[in-house]
């Protein structure tokens, strides 16, 4: 008798093989004399549209909104691929040696019903495992194996997933044809994407409409002792009208003498910041080396699917009760460092985790990675050794008052005693003041400096994801916008506080999802990204203004409504049906309301940035999620199918990525000159001249080397 195991990917499946040792691998599967290990291919299923329902295919305008199904129904996807391997599983389930079934999607929501999902359509009455991996190393797969829970243990994992789905399909379906519908143009609408656009829209009205204000500061800087020291009264501003009263109290202070009146110094020992959620680690990775978080989702997904990092999707910060003894090994594999184990609320807190623990490092050292992967790897790693580093963190902060006259100045500063986790993390903390002494006296010389107030900062990777996992936290309070208007990181909220809204669900999206949405919103055009900044299109704000008109109010309290909905099906406080209801109950209040729209202005109804033009046509050149296409594969009676794709094996091979710019000067001049290509040994660099070459039926790159 045989156990069949059923991976969410091809990936997973081959691990688990090599783990447990099966090395037959036949048609779709590995097996052994103890195992059958298949896979799936991420979703086999998905939910069928309303087409499918009706039994015919209708115009959207033909369509009565709001459309709810009786019963949600999937559908194999229309994929040969994946009918194929859909139909292996099948057989295999049905084969009479397999007794027990076990689900190995990851270990999350949606694992849970990729496996589910496949399983309830196949219909079998086999006993039913789960296989909960929290990460992909062999020894964990051969522990966890042995330790596999009976899959009616994850049934509410299973109806939270499952309302995730179906309220995605209800706002998405229903909102993306009633708003389509009524201006005539396509707006895909969906539950996370609508208040991702709507914060990126309201800082760029913000800025829009921000008037810059001169003002004036009272500012001395002189020298004592070689040292520079400047003294600034930054409240209350001036403003030019009151110049003359700045001037005055400017040539008041400068009667006196400054004398330092106090100097305080103590010594602080410094925390290291927290283990890494999915989010904190890309913010950081997006602000420190600009990697974008779509890039670095798709690293640290292969960093976990290689063994090297645990379970990436996680929302917490912190470890379980009952990972001490993981952690010990993982400490003890640490020999080069000089770490310690710390029993601390601050790194081991149950009360602060759903599902999964914060990302560490396993104890699989990765070989052959590339430069990006490098840096993620280190960056989780780093952080892993902050937390256990046995060398503390030790800081001298310096205190300097100084009066003048009445006027009394705080002086600020720091230096680092010992560099304890310091070593591993880029943090700027030394500050150093001008050497001076108690009840020392110099000269002044205060004068008036002209300043601007600044408007907010552009919404980055790294504020936006702060937003959407704490989207009610307040933002600093910043008179005159003085400092970047951004998230509070260190939080105006505690930190218990913080996590039981996590718990309750009060965020918008998830860990998994955030990054996927994101590009949504990049290739509907709503938004675009400059580097690490997003901006809103004139189809963004159309899109915004259209909802406001519709009264779709989707915004981040609706969002938050249905996610902490979701989370109450997960504890069982309400049923799964109840919380389908109440989502169709809102749905239905905006699409009764009926609201009549003008039309779609022209100047909204195509946004997309012209690339070039077609060397094969002549037609625009646009950029969509994967590739820079000609408009002209519209043309019914000869299409043009002129494309670059983005994922370039031509550049990557040599250690390039094609960028825009690099294709507008392709399309613009035929050619495009490169710097720093690698070449296969990975130990030298050159620069080219790369042609390109169009065929009529292929697009190909020729390199040009200078004469010398």
């Amino acid at each position: 008798m045989k156990k069949l195991i059923i991976a969410e990917k091809p990936s997973l499946a081959k691990n688990i093989a090599d783990s447990l040792g099966v090395k037959t691998v036949k048609n779709g599967y590995y097996e052994n004399d103890k195992y059958v290990i298949s896979f799936a291919f991420g979703h086999l299923f998905s939910l069928k549209d309303i087409d499918d329902y009706l039994g015919e295919k209708k115009k959207w305008k033909d369509v009565e909104l709001p459309f709810f199904p009786k019963a949600f129904e999937f559908k194999l996807k229309n994929d040969d691929g994946v009918k194929k391997q859909y139909s292996i599983i099948k057989e295999l389930v049905k084969r009479e040696d397999i007794t027990e079934i076990v689900n190995c999607g990851d270990a999350d929501r949606e694992g849970q019903i990729i496996i589910d999902i496949i399983v309830d359509n196949i219909g079998t009455d086999k006993k039913k495992t789960r296989l909960w991996l929290p990460e992909q190393t062999a020894h964990t797969i051969r522990q966890q194996i042995e330790n596999c829970k009976d899959n009616i243990e994850y049934l509410n994992l299973k109806f939270e997933g499952l309302a995730r789905t179906y309220i995605d399909w209800l706002y998405g379906i229903n909102l993306t044809r009633y708003v389509t519908v009524k201006t005539n143009n396509m707006f895909p609408c969906g539950r996370v994407l609508i208040p991702i656009v709507k914060y990126i829209y309201d800082r760029d009205i913000e800025i829009q409409n921000f008037k810059p204000e001169k003002y004036y500061n009272i500012e001395s800087k002189t020298t004592v002792k070689g040292d520079e020291v400047l003294l600034q009264i930054k409240e209350p501003k001036y403003s030019l009208e009151e110049k003359e009263t700045a001037q005055a109290k400017a040539d008041e202070l400068n009667t006196y003498k400054a004398k330092v009146i106090d100097i305080s110094e103590k010594e602080i020992k410094k925390q290291a910041p927290k283990l890494f959620s999915l989010s904190k680690l890309q913010s950081k990775l997006s602000k420190d080396y600009k990697i974008q978080f779509a890039d670095s989702m798709k690293i640290i997904q292969k960093l976990y699917e290689d063994g090297y990092i645990t379970y990436p999707r996680t929302n917490t910060e912190y470890l379980a009760e009952n990972e001490k003894e993981k952690v010990k090994k993982l400490i003890n594999s640490s020999s080069n460092y000089n770490l310690k184990m710390k029993d601390s609320k601050k790194i081991f807190d149950d009360s602060k985790i759903e599902s999964h623990s914060a990302l560490l490092p396993t104890t699989k050292i990765p070989t052959n990675l590339s430069k990006d992967e490098e840096i993620i790897y280190n960056t989780v790693l780093n952080r892993f050794i902050s937390n256990f580093l046995d060398e503390e963190a030790i800081i001298n902060q310096i205190q300097i008052k100084i009066a003048v006259n009445d006027q009394i100045f705080d002086l600020k500063g720091q230096s680092i005693k010992q560099l304890g986790y310091l070593k591993y993390e880029s943090e700027k903390i030394e500050n150093k003041l001008p050497k001076l002494e108690k009840d020392e006296e110099f000269d002044v010389d205060f004068k008036l400096v002209e300043k601007t107030t600044t408007p907010p900062k552009k919404i980055t990777e790294e504020t936006l994801s702060n937003y959407l996992k704490n989207p009610f936290r307040k933002e600093k309070s910043n008179p005159n916008n003085q400092q970047d208007n951004l998230l509070d990181e260190q939080g105006t909220q505690d930190d218990e506080k913080e996590y039981q809204d996590i718990l309750k669900g009060v965020e918008i999206g998830t860990e998994a999802t955030r990054t996927g949405i994101i590009e949504n919103a990049k290739k509907y055009e709503y938004i675009t990204q400059d580097k690490q900044t997003f901006s809103i299109t004139e189809k963004g704000i159309y899109f915004i203004q259209i909802l406001d008109k519709l009264k779709i109010d989707l915004y981040k309290e609706k969002t938050v409504e249905t996610s902490m909905l979701q989370k109450q099906v997960l504890k069982k406080e309400i049923f799964l049906g109840d919380c389908i209801e109440l989502v169709e109950k809102q749905i239905s209040e905006i699409i009764n309301q009926d609201i009549k729209i003008e039309k779609l202005p022209s100047n909204v109804s195509d946004t997309r940035e012209v690339i070039g033009i077609c060397p094969r046509c002549g037609k625009n050149i646009y950029e969509n999620s994967k590739s820079y296409y000609c408009d002209g594969y519209k043309d019914k009676e000869n299409p043009c199918k002129f494309s670059i794709w983005k994922e370039n094996k031509f550049f990557e091979d040599k250690g390039k990525k094609l960028t825009k710019t690099m294709v507008k000067q392709l399309l613009k001049k035929g050619y495009v000159d490169v710097k720093g290509f690698k070449s296969k040994e990975k130990n030298k660099e050159y620069d080219a001249k790369v042609n390109l070459k169009d065929t009529g039926t292929y697009v190909n790159f020729e390199m040009e080397f200078s004469k010398k």
